[in-house]
């Protein structure tokens, strides 16, 4: 998202603010100092179910670690799992995110009903790959990294430089 809106405070149901005191008593221990004190801000918050704008930052790396360590699926199972995708999905960057894979699958249209002729997958570099998709009327090459799937180009008719 290019233009930045200011963010409201995101309101957890019951079965979020448990989840996230979970995880969050798992790291409090471990933390000490300053740490320490901005997440206990955040577990504070989290037991008035309610996350203010400043700890959103804190709320988004406390879910995604639970998320891409496999921890969430681990412990709560796919319930667990889903309630915490859901709620990252309320923070800036889920809301980023989704607005990014709507852009993707808005560009993937021009590829309806087509037949495809190539797909194939190449590494830029470690953790940035592309996902090239032919058809004879066009060609659309996504990236993918760690954090987003995003659209590198799509090329349609003669601009796809098919014969």
């Amino acid at each position: 998202m290019s233009e930045r809106t200011p963010f409201e405070t995101i309101t957890l149901t019951d079965e979020e603010r448990e989840l996230v005191q979970s995880e969050l008593a798992a790291l409090l221990p471990a933390l000490s100092g300053e740490r320490r004190s901005v997440y206990q801000a955040l577990a504070d918050a989290v037991d008035q179910n309610e996350v203010p704008p400043d700890l959103l930052p804190l709320l988004e790396g406390l879910i995604k670690l639970a998320l891409e360590t496999g921890r969430a699926r681990r412990l709560y199972r796919a319930e667990g799992e889903r309630i915490l995708t859901e709620l990252f999905q309320k923070t800036p960057s889920g809301k980023e995110l989704s607005h990014s894979l709507h852009e993707v699958n808005k560009a993937l249209t021009v590829l309806e009903g087509q037949v495809l002729r190539r797909v194939r997958v190449s590494m830029r570099t470690l953790g940035h790959f592309t996902v090239t998709v032919e058809t004879d009327n066009a060609i659309v090459t996504l990236a993918i990294r760690h954090d987003a799937v995003t659209v590198e180009s799509v090329s349609v008719g003669g601009e796809a430089g098919l014969g």
